[in-house]
């Protein structure tokens, strides 16, 4: 789920580094520089780049949509296209019985032919099917250095994290909530119990 329409997932982050002084030109060539390139008409299993926030087709960046001082806001587009793996045994098998039919009788195929054989069926059948695309938005506030992007799951994370270092530079600080108690408690006597906590169970049984 997103951050502008409907519900959110959200995942939280602080940049940590310093953003050279020429901010709005540095963020304007980075993104363009690592904008979203299809991959529609290759092999290639999956994309990441940036897009508008509001239309994942826009990769232009005309008039500077994402800049809405002091934040900046994104859209990452994933583009990923799977193989089932039963399709793939099922054409490894009808090219290596095609393969067979050349070959002396008795004969078999070899280990690396075999390999060679399913790699050529993976690359054709990914290259007949279309990528499924997904827009993640992300939003920026460079007056404090804190971010936000509409997903929660790992694997998404991890690409956003790739993708943000990568253009940008800056390190990313995931804001788990222990972090985020941690800093509104500050030195208070609060902090030692905080450490201290434990995780609960459903029943209200520590964990």
């Amino acid at each position: 789920m997103g951050l502008i329409k409907g519900r959110a997932s959200i995942s939280r982050y602080q940049a940590a580094g310093e953003p050279p002084a020429d901010f709005w030109d540095f963020i304007d060539r980075r993104v363009k520089a690592n904008a979203f390139k299809d991959i529609e008409q290759s092999t290639a299993e999956i994309a990441v780049g940036w897009t508008s926030v509001t239309d994942f087709m826009d990769t232009q960046f005309a008039f500077a949509p994402y800049s809405l001082n002091p934040y900046v806001v994104l859209g990452m587009r994933v583009d990923q296209r799977k193989v089932a793996a039963s399709l793939v045994n099922k054409y490894h098998r009808l090219e290596m019985d095609k393969a067979l039919g050349y070959l002396e009788e008795g004969r078999k195929l070899g280990r690396v032919r075999r390999e060679e054989l399913k790699d050529k069926v993976r690359l054709e059948l990914l290259a007949r099917i279309p990528p499924a695309s997904k827009l993640y938005e992300v939003i920026w506030d460079t007056s404090r250095g804190e971010l936000w992007l509409g997903a929660g799951t790992r694997k998404v994370m991890d690409l956003f994290e790739e993708l943000f270092i990568a253009s940008f530079g800056l390190e990313l600080i995931p804001r788990i909530p222990f972090l985020l108690a941690r800093d509104l408690v500050g030195d208070s006597a609060l902090a030692a119990r905080l450490e201290e906590a434990r995780p609960w169970g459903p029943l209200g049984q520590e964990a």
